[in-house]
């Protein structure tokens, strides 16, 4: 039987996306926002609903027991009525009792709806979104990192530019030297060959560091930086 397929690597496959992921992610988080706002408005219909139907059963209560007397007895008993209530009555007794459970129920929906609902998605929002900051400043050190390698690159290939300049400006002098400063333009311009060969070394240095710095840049560092990203979002989301 072939081995299972190893599953990709999130950072490995989108490798330098981490500025389109962090609009992903931060658009995501926003929308989670939406929702559970969503939710807490339906909430708060849900607990007005409920309220205006115990406001109602309560009205209906009190006109029902205005009412017990003449629907069950009539208007001008000959005898006194007791507790006896009228099979209609009673009906309408069930009646208003289920829609007040029902309204006790939409309530506790209601009050659901927020705590096991809207609050548990504004908790992971804010925890993504603290996690989403940390991975943007982190790729922020590394982008600063790899720009400050380029800039000693630059300052590196500058220094080696001039050198050059000068060695040809005292190639150029030796050469037009007289017979009796010959001897110390040349003196001069090999000094000056080594000074151009040393700040060539420093400038192949500079140019390794930099290549170094940038390959690991897109190949390991930001990959690695997505993949945390992803683990951490989803350890979150399980939190």
């Amino acid at each position: 039987m072939a081995a299972a397929e190893a599953a990709p690597h999130f950072g490995a496959e989108l490798k330098d996306a981490f500025k389109p992921v962090n609009n992903w992610v931060s658009n995501g988080i926003a929308w989670m926002e939406e929702v559970q706002q969503f939710y807490r408005e339906r909430s708060a219909i849900e607990k007005e609903y409920a309220a205006k139907l115990t406001a109602l059963c309560k009205k209906y209560y009190d006109r029902k027991a205005k009412k017990i007397s003449p629907l069950s007895v009539g208007d001008n008993p000959t005898m006194t009525p007791g507790s006896l209530e009228s099979a209609s009555l009673t009906t309408w007794s069930t009646q208003l009792a289920a829609v007040e459970a029902h309204a006790a129920e939409r309530d506790k929906f209601a009050t659901d709806l927020v705590a096991q609902v809207a609050e548990p998605l504004k908790q992971s929002a804010v925890q993504y979104e603290e996690l989403r900051k940390c991975h943007v400043d982190f790729h922020g050190k590394l982008e600063k990192e790899r720009e400050s390698s380029f800039s000693d690159l630059k300052k590196a290939k500058g220094k080696y530019d001039g050198a050059c300049q000068e060695v040809e400006s005292r190639r150029k002098k030796m050469e037009s030297a007289f017979d009796h400063g010959k001897t110390k333009a040349q003196t001069v311009y090999q000094q000056q060959i080594m000074e151009m060969n040393n700040v060539k070394n420093t400038y192949l240095i500079s140019i390794n560091v930099t290549n170094k710095l940038k390959e690991k840049f897109f190949h390991e560092y930001v990959p690695e930086l997505l993949d945390v990203s992803h683990i951490k979002l989803i350890d979150a989301n399980l939190g």
